[in-house]
């Protein structure tokens, strides 16, 4: 791996690793403040439940008062003894009223004073009633109404209703506090939670983009390698083991398409080692970049050029029409190679190729053979008066001098 590659690698990976980190506190910070949040709401809830209770409590008190008082001034009016039934009944059911309101505000300093005071004006009040209606039990009916006439019970019932209204005036407020605070809290915790998700959404696109920026360098970097696997470093024409990597494929293609027509030409230049033995090894090399420049641009772009040896070239040409055609694109070849010869050396050098061409399937049989058959036309070719082109025709018997590509 090139080291470039290695530290935008390592600096992905650490990116990586502080987003993951950064999110995973995120996270938690997030789970921390919601858990809180609904703690808090959990504790309005109860408060709410308490503030309930405490005014439905009051409520009784105020009921079972009245229910006493009611009975009290049935028996005084009338005199008839089944009044005391609820007297006595309401009187029984406040004790027990207070004992509870007393349980329900437990921890409320303030309600518990007020509680204290109702407690305090009650056991007054109940007195009050008490001796009126023992008063009229022993015949004293004159005194009982002079006590009453006295409004001492009104005031005790005026006290024990201040006192009850402030108690359920607090516990009202108590309950809309609360329901506002869980109001504001579920406000509050639902806008923290989009936030949280824009974060969480923006950190993941974030690192989606690093990691498609990561994945693109390695694949361009794969591509790369996979380029320089199967070309030429030189030229930049594919290389003998991407040529046969296309016979191969075009091997597999004639099954659904056996008609096809497929011609292979191997070229070798004519005069290389001149140029190579007088000027040196980077003329020869500079000589190669111009013939693949010329022959790439005088082929198809559905043909393959690939150079398999020093100054042989192969061109494989699928669906090739006829060998009248080949023959023009033969001569075209050549005269391109002529062209960059004199181009470059001014007739100095006798710049010109051999060409060999084989096709399948009139004169070879399996596709796999079309480079031997082709190269052995080339040799033909040479041995005929160089720069010129010859057909191939498969034998059992390959001459001597002919160089076979290794599979």
């Amino acid at each position: 791996m090139p080291a470039r590659l290695y530290k935008a690698a390592s600096a992905d990976r650490w990116r990586f690793i502080v987003l993951y980190l950064f999110m995973t506190f995120g996270l938690l910070i997030a789970a921390g403040l919601f858990l809180h949040e609904a703690r808090v709401i959990i504790s309005d809830s109860l408060l709410d439940e308490d503030a309930v209770a405490v005014l439905s409590q009051a409520n009784r008190v105020l009921h079972d008062l009245e229910n006493a008082e009611t009975g009290q001034r049935g028996y005084l009016l009338t005199g008839d003894e089944s009044y005391l039934q609820p007297y006595r009944q309401g009187v029984r059911d406040l004790d027990d009223s207070v004992l509870r309101l007393h349980r329900v505000v437990a921890g409320d300093e303030l309600s518990e004073a007020l509680v204290d005071a109702v407690e305090h004006v009650k056991t007054d009040k109940i007195s009050e009633l008490a001796q009126t209606v023992e008063l009229v039990r022993t015949g004293h009916s004159n005194d009982a109404l002079t006590l009453i006439r006295t409004n001492e019970g009104e005031r005790y019932m005026d006290a024990l209703r201040d006192d009850m209204g402030q108690l359920l005036d607090r516990w009202q407020q108590k309950r809309k506090a609360a329901a506002r605070d869980a109001h504001e809290r579920l406000v509050f915790g639902t806008a923290a939670l989009a936030v949280v998700a824009v974060l969480v959404g923006c950190l993941m696109i974030y690192t989606l983009h690093i990691q498609r920026r990561a994945f693109a360098k390695v694949h361009a970097w794969s591509a790369a390698l996979d380029r320089e696997a199967a070309h030429d470093p030189l030229t930049g024409l594919p290389n003998r083991r991407r040529l046969l990597s296309a016979i191969d494929a075009l091997n597999a293609q004639l099954h659904f398409a056996p008609e096809r027509r497929i011609a292979l030409l191997f070229l070798d230049i004519d005069g290389f080692k001149s140029v190579n033995d007088t000027l040196g090894h980077s003329a020869g090399d500079a000589l190669l970049r111009r013939l693949a420049d010329a022959l790439r641009e005088a082929t198809r772009q559905s043909d393959v050029l690939a150079r398999v040896g020093g100054d042989e070239f192969v061109l494989l040409a699928p669906d090739c029409g006829d060998d009248a055609q080949l023959r023009e694109l033969s001569e075209r070849l050549i005269r391109c190679v002529r062209v960059v010869g004199e181009r470059e050396f001014d007739g100095r050098f006798e710049i010109g190729v051999s060409i060999g061409i084989a096709t399948f399937p009139d004169r070879v049989q399996s596709v796999e053979k079309l480079l031997d058959v082709a190269d052995a036309a080339m040799y033909v070719a040479k041995r005929g008066g160089r720069s010129t082109w010859s057909f191939g025709v498969l034998s059992e018997q390959h001459p001597s001098n002919v160089v076979r590509l290794k599979r």
